[in-house]
């Protein structure tokens, strides 16, 4: 059974453009063999909350796809041998449904 997941991918901020998209590209070619790849979102370049490897800027990456249970792991081996990834993390996505936003009461007076 397949299930959706996201995974977050910091890449290291120091890496040029063209880098960045083949280290991307690299992500994208193995979802596509291993998972049912769906998309890749970038967020951007970000400061880091705290330095990792000596780093204070990544860039973040959301990759959307759909795979069996272990595709997950077999991304983190994946990633884990990569030098220019910072830090990762994948979850199963949980698609739910939105809820109205709560109103406020009205505070009209009725006569």
């Amino acid at each position: 059974m397949k299930r959706p997941y996201e995974s977050i991918v910091i890449f290291d901020g120091t890496l040029s453009e063209d880098a960045i998209s083949g280290e991307s590209g690299k992500i994208q070619e193995f979802l596509s063999k291993n998972a049912q790849f769906e998309s890749t979102v970038v967020w951007g370049k970000r400061h880091l909350a705290y330095s990792i490897k000596k780093k204070k800027v990544g860039i973040y990456h959301l990759f959307l796809y759909q795979g069996e249970g272990n595709v997950a792991a077999k991304l983190d081996k994946f990633l884990k041998l990569n030098e220019s990834v910072l830090r990762h993390l994948s979850v199963v996505r949980v698609d739910r449904p939105v809820k109205p936003a709560i109103t406020a009461p009205s505070t009209e007076v009725q006569a």
